[in-house]
Protein backbone atom coordinates (compact mmCIF):
# COMPACT_ATOMS: atom_id res chain seq x y z
CA UNK A 1 0.00 0.00 0.00
CA UNK A 2 1.42 3.35 -1.01
CA UNK A 3 1.44 6.28 1.38
CA UNK A 4 -0.27 9.51 0.42
CA UNK A 5 2.03 12.46 -0.31
CA UNK A 6 2.63 14.59 2.80
CA UNK A 7 0.58 17.53 1.52
CA UNK A 8 -2.46 15.30 0.87
CA UNK A 9 -2.53 13.34 4.13
CA UNK A 10 -4.53 15.67 6.39
CA UNK A 11 -7.09 16.68 3.70
CA UNK A 12 -7.57 12.98 2.88
CA UNK A 13 -8.36 12.14 6.50
CA UNK A 14 -10.53 15.23 6.98
CA UNK A 15 -12.62 14.45 3.87
CA UNK A 16 -13.12 10.88 5.04
CA UNK A 17 -14.24 12.02 8.49
CA UNK A 18 -16.49 14.78 7.15
CA UNK A 19 -18.16 12.49 4.63
CA UNK A 20 -19.01 9.90 7.29
CA UNK A 21 -20.27 12.36 9.90
CA UNK A 22 -22.43 14.21 7.35
CA UNK A 23 -23.92 10.90 6.21
CA UNK A 24 -25.14 10.26 9.75
CA UNK A 25 -26.18 13.76 10.87
CA UNK A 26 -29.61 15.11 10.02
CA UNK A 27 -28.35 18.72 9.99
CA UNK A 28 -25.45 18.33 7.55
CA UNK A 29 -25.01 22.08 7.21
CA UNK A 30 -24.11 22.35 10.91
CA UNK A 31 -21.24 19.84 10.73
CA UNK A 32 -17.91 21.61 11.16
CA UNK A 33 -14.49 20.07 11.66
CA UNK A 34 -11.49 21.90 13.08
CA UNK A 35 -8.05 20.46 12.69
CA UNK A 36 -4.96 20.85 14.84
CA UNK A 37 -1.78 19.44 13.30
CA UNK A 38 1.49 18.57 15.03
CA UNK A 39 4.40 16.72 13.40
CA UNK A 40 3.12 13.28 14.46
CA UNK A 41 -0.52 13.77 15.43
CA UNK A 42 -3.67 15.32 14.04
CA UNK A 43 -6.57 16.24 16.32
CA UNK A 44 -9.94 16.66 14.64
CA UNK A 45 -12.65 18.42 16.64
CA UNK A 46 -16.08 17.66 15.20
CA UNK A 47 -18.92 20.09 15.87
CA UNK A 48 -22.49 18.96 15.15
CA UNK A 49 -25.96 20.30 15.83
CA UNK A 50 -27.16 19.61 19.38
CA UNK A 51 -29.90 17.32 18.00
CA UNK A 52 -27.36 15.20 16.11
CA UNK A 53 -24.97 14.42 18.97
CA UNK A 54 -26.87 11.26 19.90
CA UNK A 55 -26.98 10.08 16.29
CA UNK A 56 -23.26 10.58 15.74
CA UNK A 57 -22.33 9.03 19.07
CA UNK A 58 -24.66 6.08 18.66
CA UNK A 59 -25.78 3.71 21.37
CA UNK A 60 -22.99 3.48 23.96
CA UNK A 61 -20.67 5.31 21.56
CA UNK A 62 -20.63 2.52 18.98
CA UNK A 63 -21.17 4.77 15.94
CA UNK A 64 -18.38 7.15 16.94
CA UNK A 65 -16.11 4.18 17.65
CA UNK A 66 -16.79 2.86 14.14
CA UNK A 67 -15.96 6.24 12.60
CA UNK A 68 -12.74 6.40 14.63
CA UNK A 69 -11.73 2.91 13.52
CA UNK A 70 -12.39 3.78 9.90
CA UNK A 71 -10.23 6.91 10.11
CA UNK A 72 -7.52 5.07 12.09
CA UNK A 73 -7.44 2.38 9.39
CA UNK A 74 -7.05 5.08 6.73
CA UNK A 75 -4.09 6.41 8.73
CA UNK A 76 -2.10 3.48 7.41
CA UNK A 77 -1.86 5.48 4.18
CA UNK A 78 -0.36 8.41 6.09
CA UNK A 79 2.42 9.15 8.56
CA UNK A 80 -0.03 10.62 11.10
CA UNK A 81 -1.91 9.45 14.15
CA UNK A 82 -5.39 10.84 14.65
CA UNK A 83 -7.56 11.78 17.62
CA UNK A 84 -11.21 12.68 17.09
CA UNK A 85 -13.21 14.72 19.60
CA UNK A 86 -16.97 15.23 19.26
CA UNK A 87 -18.43 18.48 20.55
Amino acid sequence: MRKKPADQQVPFLMDLLEHNVKAIAEHEEDVKINCSVTPARVVFTVYVNHDDVGLVLGERGTTMDAIRRLVWTACKKTDKRVDIDLV
